[in-house]
C-alpha cells in the first residue's frame, strides 16, 4: 500500500517542493515579538532565577504603547523571597534590565507595577521605511511546515449552493496567508464523486439520455444534473426496480465496469466544469483528490487496522472506538460491508499525514462535522500517525450563512440559494453602486473614472466578489451570519467597498503629487504628528496580525485590522494634509505609499483585487 501510492505523489511532491524553497520570503518582525524579546532579557537580567515569560500587552495609548504586566504576579509569588515590599519594586527592577535599544524611547514604572513603554519615533520611521519598495515579507517564527488544507468539497452531480461559499474563500485565504509565511501548502479539494447515489444517477441518466455516453443523445449542464439528482433520488425510494438496477449499477461501479466508469466520468467532468467557473470567479485554486482517490486504499488500511486490534467488530460493521471523543464509533467498514464516509475520511488521513508527510493538516467544514473530525483526528493518534506535537490537524469549523429570519438562506420558494446566483447578484449591485459614483462625479465636476461600460463591469466584478469575501470573512468563522446585500455594499461601513475606497484614495494622491511611489525619498520619513505616529504604528502591527491567525486560524483577525487601519488613515488624512508645501510633503507621501502596500498585501492575501480609480 505505502509503495503503490508513493509512487504517484512522488513527482508532484518534488516539483512543488521546488516551488515552495523559490518562494520562500525573510521575515518582517511582529511588534509585539520585538517589544517581548527585550522584556524577556530584562526579566532574565532581573531575576536570572526565575524563569518566567514578559507579558506584554498592548498600552492605553495616554500612556504608552505597550505594557508589561509581570510585577504584580512575580510580587505574589515571590515577593518576600526577593525583598520586596511593593510590586513597584519589582517593576523598577524590570525597567533596569532592559537592555540597551532604539526601540523604546520612554520608560514609565506606575505606582502600581506596570511597565509601560512608548517605542522610539525615529525606530518607527525605519521600520516603515522598510516596507516601501520592497515586498512585504514574514516567516512563521515555528519554521516552514508542509501543509495540507481540506477545502470547498462540493458534491459531484450537484450544483455549488451558499453552503460552500465558506469553506472555499476561508480556504484560499489560509492556504494564501500560509504561502505567504513561508510554508509548503497542498490545497486539496475533497470533493464528493463517490458512493451510492451514482448508481441511482448513472440509472436514471441511462434512461433520459440513452445516448450520452456515445455522445448522441446530448448531455445535461450541471443545472440538469441538479434536477436529475432529484428525479433520480424520488425513483429510488418510490420504485422497487429501479432501485433494483441503481444497486447493480453501484456494485459494475465500483467492480471498475466500463459502462459504469464511463458513466460516471462524464458525469464528473460536467460537474468539474461548473466548479471551476466558479473557482475562477471567486479566484479559489486547488487540487482535486475526491472521495474516489482513496476508494483503493480503505481494504488493506482495514486489514491493518484490524491486524493491529485497533478495528474491532461491533454489532456486524469494523470499528474503532474513540471514547474521549464520542460514545459512537467510527465505522471503517459498515454493517453491510461497504465503505462510507469514516473508511475515506480514514484512508485520507492516513495519506496525508503518513504518505504525503504533511506536518499540519486543516480540514475546513461547517461546525456540524466538528465531532466527526475529532474522531477521525483520535484515531489518528491510535494508528500512530497523528504524534502531536511533531504533527498538527485542525478542524477549521464555521457557522452558517442566514437568511433575515435567522434560518439557513435560501430563496422565497424554499430552495437552497445557488453559489452562482449569489455571485451574479453582487456583481449587479456593485455595478449600480459604481455607476451612481460615477454619476456624482459627473454632477460634481470631479475626476470622474469608469466612464466606459466595459470598464465599469470589470470593476463590479471585482468589487463584487470582494464585498462577498470581505462579508463572509469578517465574521468569526464559528458564529452564524445574517446575509445582507446592503450592509455587504456600504461604502460609509465595514465592507470592502470602503477598504476600496481607501486604497483608491491612496492612489489619487499620488497621481497628484506627479512622484512615482518608487522614486520616494524613503529618509525623509519623519514620524512626529499624533496623527501620523497611530497611521506607523498601525502599520507596523499587520505581521502581529499575521502570526495571531496562525495560532488560532481566526481570519476575521486580518479583516479587523484592515478596517482599524482604514479608519486611522482616514484620521490621518483629517489632521495631516498630505500635499502641503512644507517639508511633511515627502514624509506624508511616504507614509501613503507604505499603508499602499500594506493594503495591497492584504487585499491579496484576502484574495482582492483591488481597483485603483473608483
Amino acid at each position: 500500500l505505502k509503495s503503490w501510492i508513493r509512487g504517484r505523489d512522488l513527482g508532484a511532491r518534488a516539483s512543488q517542493v521546488a516551488l515552495w524553497q523559490a518562494e520562500a520570503m525573510a521575515p518582517m518582525k511582529p511588534v509585539l515579538s520585538e517589544v517581548t524579546s527585550l522584556f524577556n532579557q530584562a526579566m532574565r537580567s532581573a531575576f536570572p532565577g526565575i524563569q518566567e515569560e514578559a507579558k506584554i500587552i498592548k498600552g492605553n495609548p495616554k500612556f504608552g504603547d505597550y505594557q508589561c504586566n509581570n510585577a504584580m504576579g512575580l510580587f505574589k509569588d515571590h515577593g518576600k523571597t526577593l525583598g520586596f515590599a511593593q510590586p513597584v519594586g519589582l517593576a523598577e527592577a524590570i525597567k533596569k534590565g532592559l537592555p540597551e535599544n532604539d526601540v523604546f524611547s520612554d520608560v514609565v514604572v506606575s505606582p502600581q507595577g506596570f511597565v509601560t513603554v512608548k517605542l522610539n519615533d525615529s525606530w518607527l520611521s525605519r521600520q516603515v521605511g522598510n516596507i516601501v519598495g520592497h515586498e512585504i515579507e514574514y516567516a512563521d517564527t515555528a519554521g516552514a511546515k508542509r501543509v495540507v488544507v481540506d477545502f470547498s468539497s462540493p458534491n459531484i452531480a450537484k450544483e455549488m449552493h451558499v453552503g460552500h461559499l465558506r469553506s472555499s474563500i476561508l480556504g484560499e485565504t489560509l492556504c494564501r496567508i500560509l504561502e505567504f509565511c513561508g510554508h509548503e501548502v497542498h490545497r486539496l479539494n475533497h470533493v464528493g464523486d463517490w458512493g451510492t447515489q451514482f448508481g441511482m444517477l448513472i440509472e436514471f441518466m441511462k434512461e433520459a439520455y440513452p445516448g450520452f455516453l456515445e455522445g448522441t443523445g446530448g448531455m445535461p449542464d450541471v443545472s440538469d444534473l441538479n434536477s436529475f439528482y432529484k428525479a433520480a433520488k424520488k425513483r429510488f425510494d418510490e420504485d422497487e426496480d429501479f432501485k433494483k438496477k441503481s444497486q447493480e449499477a453501484v456494485v459494475d461501479l465500483q467492480g471498475g465496469g466500463k459502462f459504469a466508469r464511463t458513466a460516471w466520468q462524464r458525469i464528473c467532468d460536467v460537474s468539474r466544469k461548473s466548479f471551476n467557473e466558479i473557482y475562477e470567479r471567486l479566484d479559489v485554486r486547488a487540487e482535486e483528490r475526491g472521495e474516489s482517490f482513496y476508494n483503493d486504499m480503505i481494504p488493506p488500511l482495514v486489514e491493518e487496522l484490524k491486524a493491529r486490534g485497533l478495528c474491532v467488530e461491533s454489532k456486524g460493521a469494523m470499528c474503532i472506538f474513540c471514547p474521549g471523543v464520542a460514545d459512537i464509533p467510527l465505522m471503517a467498514v459498515k454493517g453491510d460491508g461497504g465503505f462510507g464516509y469514516d473508511s475515506t475520511d480514514l484512508a485520507a488521513i492516513y495519506h496525508r499525514l503518513f504518505i504525503m508527510r504533511a506536518d499540519w493538516i486543516v480540514y475546513l467544514t461547517d461546525l456540524g462535522q466538528e465531532t466527526h473530525f475529532h474522531m477521525i483526528f483520535d484515531a489518528a493518534v491510535q494508528a500512530g500517525w497523528h504524534r502531536p506535537p511533531v504533527t498538527r490537524l485542525d478542524h477549521m469549523g464555521f457557522g452558517v450563512v442566514q437568511g433575515e429570519d435567522k434560518k439557513r438562506f435560501k430563496t422565497r420558494s424554499g430552495e437552497t440559494v445557488k453559489l452562482v446566483d449569489l455571485l451574479d447578484e453582487a456583481v449587479l449591485r456593485a455595478a449600480q453602486e459604481i455607476e451612481s459614483r460615477v454619476k456624482t462625479q459627473d454632477e460634481a465636476g470631479t475626476e470622474a473614472f469608469l466612464k466606459d461600460p466595459k470598464d465599469q463591469q470589470d470593476a463590479a466584478e471585482k468589487l463584487g466578489i470582494a464585498a462577498i469575501r470581505y462579508f463572509d470573512m469578517k465574521q468569526n468563522r464559528t458564529s452564524n451570519y445574517v446575509f445582507n446585500y446592503d450592509k455587504m455594499l456600504d461604502p460609509k461601513g465595514n465592507s470592502a467597498v470602503f477598504l476600496f475606497y481607501a486604497y483608491a484614495r491612496i492612489r489619487a494622491i499620488q497621481r497628484k503629487s506627479e512622484v512615482e511611489p518608487e522614486k520616494l525619498p524613503v529618509s525623509e520619513l519623519r514620524v512626529e504628528h499624533p496623527a501620523e505616529r497611530e497611521l506607523a504604528l498601525k502599520l507596523l502591527q499587520f505581521p502581529d496580525t499575521i502570526e495571531a491567525i496562525l495560532e488560532d486560524l481566526h481570519l476575521h483577525r486580518l479583516t479587523e485590522y484592515l478596517w482599524e487601519l482604514c479608519n486611522v488613515l482616514t484620521g490621518f488624512y483629517t489632521n495631516c494634509k498630505v500635499l502641503c508645501d512644507g517639508p511633511e510633503r515627502n514624509s506624508r507621501l511616504v507614509l501613503c505609499e507604505a499603508t499602499r502596500a500594506v493594503l495591497s498585501k492584504s487585499f491579496d492575501l484576502l484574495g482582492f483585487k483591488p481597483l485603483e480609480r473608483i
